[in-house]
């Protein structure tokens, strides 16, 4: 894989914690220069104490719900504060169960904004031309496989997952022309403070067989991170349009 410099400015949101974490810790210690984004201030700073070279990461907390339209002039600050942009890595978010017996207009929009909204309004901002380094940028949605799977509960969750799947195949025709590439990752389940909060609920049959589902075992935030790492440095120039499923032969 190819390695990136400070020159590579690549802004993360959902940094806090998970694969937003791991995805910044990942692409500091590989050279690049990070904006770190998440809601958990204290989380932030204990990143960016933990990361291999602090004098590259930068935290900006920010509510990605709050002053929704104003995220592409944010991004457009972050621009005039420590250069043009690289790539943009949307990882903030969280998982709900809502089986249609209980389905709920206010929650289901909470989703779309922090799934679909938030990051299509950073999207914005980021291909704002004087945003981004043009040629070699990079855009990567977290998806979910919940979008793919046959799982009762998961019509809002799993909808707004695939609705940034298909933003993903239009806008990679649509920011071609600019030299900006944008793909899309969907794994499945990861072992984040998310889901072991999940698997805690469980009985230990239903911790059992929800293990013996996945023939490669569950997956780490780390994991998932090599991939989208790999979609933005050089040795994925030639990608774009794409969704990644990650499920170690669940679906």
């Amino acid at each position: 894989m190819t390695m990136l410099t400070p020159e590579n400015r690549v802004l993360v949101t959902g940094a806090s914690s998970g694969i937003g974490m791991a995805v910044a810790l990942l692409c500091n210690q590989m050279g690049a220069t990070v904006i770190a984004s998440g809601r958990d201030m204290p989380r932030l700073q204990n990143l960016k104490n933990s990361c291999a070279h602090q004098e590259s990461l930068h935290i900006e907390p920010r509510d990605l719900q709050e002053d929704m339209d104003s995220l592409p002039q944010w991004v457009a600050g972050l621009r005039q504060k420590y250069g043009k942009l690289t790539a943009l890595v949307c990882c903030a978010g969280y998982a709900a169960v809502m089986p249609l017996r209980a389905y709920d207009r206010n929650a289901a929009a909470s989703l779309y904004d922090i799934h679909v909204h938030a990051p299509l309004l950073l999207a914005r901002g980021f291909a704002d031309k004087r945003n981004n380094m043009g040629q070699g940028s990079s855009i990567i949605f977290l998806s979910s496989a919940a979008a793919l799977a046959k799982e009762a509960g998961l019509a809002a969750y799993g909808g707004a997952k695939a609705a940034i799947q298909a933003a993903t195949i239009s806008l990679s025709r649509e920011l071609a022309p600019q030299g900006i590439r944008i793909n899309a990752v969907a794994p499945a389940m990861v072992r984040t403070p998310m889901s072991e909060q999940y698997f805690a609920m469980l009985s230990p049959d239903a911790r059992d067989q929800t293990l013996a589902a996945y023939p490669l075992g569950i997956g780490t935030p780390e994991d998932v991170a090599q991939t989208i790492v790999f979609l933005l440095s050089d040795s994925g120039k030639w990608i774009t349009g794409q969704t990644v499923v990650m499920d170690g032969g669940r679906y």
